[in-house]
C-alpha cells in the first residue's frame, strides 16, 4: 500500500519529457538485443545528466584505470561541462538517449550516485517498483544519509546494493530502511579516495547551504506557501548573511577568501546572490569543482548538507546555520540518527551574531579541530584509506547476489 501511495504522489512530478521518454524506451526495448548485444553485461555508471564529479565519476575513473578490460560506460549529456573530462578517460553514452535505454536493459549493473540515475527516473521507477523489469541498481549515494529519508526506504527503492560511508549511517539504514540482508554495504564513498592528498588555501572559507524541496517539488508532502524563491526566507537569510557588515569586517580583519557555493539544486537561483559588496565570491558549478573547493578550504559553513562529512573526513571544522530547522524537518527531511546540536564536529546556530563569534574563534585557533572532534571522526570513519572504489569493485564481482 505504501508503495502505491508513493508512486501516485510521485506522478505529480511527471513532466512532458517523461511521457516522450516512454517512446524512446519502447524503441530501445525492441532493438536492444540486436543493435547493442555486444554491450550485454556491461556496467553502466552515471550521476545526474549534467554531472560527472561525484561518486559515480570517481568509481568510473577507478574502473578505467584499474580494470580497463571491464566494459564500463558512463552516461552523461554532451551539454555537460564535465563531458570532455569523461570522454577523455573512457566510453560514454548520451544521457536519456535510445542507446542509454538499451544499455539500461542490457547492463549487469546500473551504478549511480543518484537514486534516479537512469534514462528517465520516473518511468524507470514505475517499471522497477511494479516488477515490470528487473535491474540491478547499485546506489553509490550523493551524500551520507543522516536523515530519516523515507524516499530511500525499501518499499520505494530498488537497490541491489546501497553503499554507505560511515558506520553509524550503515547501522541506521540497516535497522530502519527495511532492506534485505547484505543490501546495505559499508565500503566508503568512491570520492573519498581522492581526499587523502589534502591541501588548503590559507584562510579560504567555504559556505555551502543545502537545497529546499519547496522550491522544486510538487508532491503532496511539500507545502508550496514559500515557493516564491525571490521573496523567500531562504534567500533573505543567506543573502543577508553573506552581505552583512559583520561579514565584511571579518573578511577584512583576517584576510579571508569566502566562497558561497549553492547546492546543485539551487544553482539555478545563483544570480539572486550576486551583487553583494562584502567580497564573498559567488561560485557557479560551471566554474568551480565542489570537491576541489572542499579540499582547498580551511573550513565549511552549511545548514543541513551532509557534505560536511567530507570536511570531517579531512579533519576540517564546520559550522551549521539552521534558521529554518522546524520547517525543514516538517517539509523536507525528518531527523535521523545525527544530532546537529550535540556532536563534536560543529555547533548549530539560528542567530548570526553567535555564529560569527564562533567563526572568529575558529579562525583565531587557526582552524584546528578539537581532540573530541578527532576521536569522534575516527569512530565513525572506521574505513579511512583510498580503497573505497576497490571495495565496491570486489563487492560487485563477488557474485553473492
Amino acid at each position: 500500500m505504501n508503495k502505491i501511495v508513493y508512486i501516485i504522489n510521485k506522478m505529480r512530478d511527471v513532466k512532458p519529457r517523461d511521457i516522450i521518454s516512454i517512446f524512446s524506451m519502447g524503441i530501445a526495448r525492441f532493438v536492444a538485443p540486436i543493435a547493442w548485444k555486444e554491450y550485454k553485461g556491461c556496467w553502466l555508471v552515471c550521476e545526474e545528466a549534467m554531472e560527472a564529479r561525484d561518486n559515480g565519476y570517481w568509481f568510473y575513473k577507478y574502473m578505467r584505470e584499474k580494470h580497463p578490460d571491464k566494459r564500463c560506460i558512463y552516461a552523461v549529456s554532451r551539454k555537460s561541462v564535465d563531458y570532455t573530462k569523461v570522454t577523455s578517460i573512457g566510453e560514454t553514452v548520451e544521457f536519456g538517449s535510445i542507446k542509454h535505454w538499451g544499455l539500461y536493459f542490457l547492463c549487469e549493473y546500473n551504478i549511480s550516485s543518484q537514486k534516479g540515475g537512469k534514462p528517465n527516473a520516473a518511468v524507470c521507477a514505475f517499471m522497477e517498483l511494479n516488477g515490470i523489469i528487473k535491474v540491478k541498481n547499485v546506489f553509490l549515494q550523493h551524500g551520507v544519509t543522516i536523515n530519516n529519508a523515507r524516499w530511500l526506504y525499501s518499499d520505494r527503492s530498488n537497490f541491489t546494493y546501497f553503499i554507505t560511508a560511515t558506520r553509524p549511517e550503515n547501522d541506521f539504514i540497516e535497522s530502519t530502511f527495511g532492506f534485505p540482508k547484505n543490501t546495505v554495504q559499508y565500503t566508503g564513498f568512491p570520492r573519498f579516495d581522492n581526499l587523502h592528498n589534502i591541501y588548503t588555501i590559507r584562510n579560504r572559507v567555504l559556505i555551502m547551504p543545502s537545497w529546499r524541496a519547496w522550491f522544486k517539488e510538487k508532491t503532496a508532502q511539500v507545502n508550496r506557501s514559500d515557493s516564491d524563491f525571490e521573496h523567500s526566507e531562504y534567500l533573505e537569510k543567506w543573502r543577508d548573511f553573506i552581505s552583512c557588515n559583520r561579514m565584511k569586517e571579518i573578511i577584512k580583519k583576517f584576510d579571508l577568501e569566502v566562497i558561497f557555493y549553492p547546492h546543485r539544486n539551487m544553482q539555478t537561483y545563483i544570480d539572486f546572490f550576486k551583487g553583494n559588496d562584502s567580497g564573498v565570491i559567488i561560485a557557479s558549478a560551471r566554474d568551480y569543482d565542489i570537491q576541489e573547493l572542499m579540499k582547498s578550504a580551511e573550513m565549511m559553513i552549511t545548514d543541513y548538507s551532509s557534505v560536511f562529512f567530507d570536511m570531517v573526513y579531512m579533519m576540517k571544522p564546520v559550522i551549521f546555520y539552521q534558521f529554518d530547522e522546524q520547517k525543514f524537518r516538517k517539509q523536507q527531511y525528518q531527523e535521523g540518527y545525527f544530532d546537529y546540536h550535540n556532536n563534536s564536529f560543529g555547533k548549530s546556530f539560528k542567530d548570526t551574531d553567535l555564529l560569527f563569534e564562533e567563526l572568529v574563534r575558529i579562525i583565531e585557533k587557526q582552524f584546528q579541530v578539537s581532540t573530541q572532534f578527532k576521536a569522534e571522526r575516527s569512530k565513525i570513519f572506521e574505513l579511512f584509506d583510498a580503497k573505497n572504489s576497490e571495495r565496491i569493485y570486489q563487492l560487485l564481482t563477488s557474485n553473492n547476489k
